[in-house]
């Protein structure tokens, strides 16, 4: 994927990412300790949800190293010093994380349909490093409380850009039949507002 695109996807979206996190701090019943923040979209809600939660740590993981090596440049307007200081940083490939399962109380992925395969397997391994009492927001989409007038202003260009970097396309059946495949239908919800995402929930 050409990073340089992955990039300009994100500074496009950054009016879209408070929405998204929004919507998620609505699924929390409580302030997450330890968040981690998955795939090449990965910071932008993250990093909200930071400032939002100043007790929680945040990993991002955006599974590209060349990706990590820009992170600070790219969401310094998001990044002040207190956040930073509850930011670590992933630059290898989520396979390549030295963490234990059970380690997050709170996962996050916008963008899983540009990596998940039929066989749901990067669900499961969300699922794994959650912990218990946490829960796994992954998909795609804007989000509730984006406006709609934010929609229109950048749908098109970011249409044209997933695009060029690949975009899958999954059905709410598929999406439902990757995650039975996985084994996480009874802990999972599919949420449609505002997109198509999964709620996973670990008891």
């Amino acid at each position: 994927m050409d990073t340089a695109i992955i990039r300009a996807v994100n500074e496009l979206w950054l009016p879209v990412y408070p929405g998204i996190a929004r919507q998620i701090a609505d699924h929390c019943a409580s302030p997450p300790g330890r968040m981690l923040e998955f795939g090449c979209f990965s910071g932008g809600i993250g990093l909200t949800l930071l400032q939002q939660f100043p007790q929680s740590t945040l990993t991002i993981a955006p599974e590209i190293e060349e990706l990590a090596a820009t992170f600070s440049s790219d969401w310094s307007n998001l990044l002040d010093r207190q956040a930073a200081d509850r930011l670590s940083i992933v630059p290898g490939p989520l396979a390549s994380m030295n963490v234990a399962d059970n380690s997050f109380d709170l996962v996050v992925c916008r963008g899983l349909f540009f990596f998940l395969d039929a066989s749901g397997t990067l669900l499961s391994t969300l699922y794994r490093l959650t912990a218990p009492g946490g829960f796994v927001f992954a998909g795609g989409g804007y989000g509730t409380y984006t406006p709609p007038e934010t929609i229109e202003r950048i749908a098109e260009e970011s249409r044209r850009l997933n695009y060029s970097l690949g975009r899958k396309f999954f059905s709410r059946e598929e999406f439902e039949q990757a995650i039975a495949t996985a084994g996480l239908a009874e802990q999972s919800r599919i949420v449609e507002e505002g997109g198509l995402w999964a709620v996973m929930k670990k008891a």
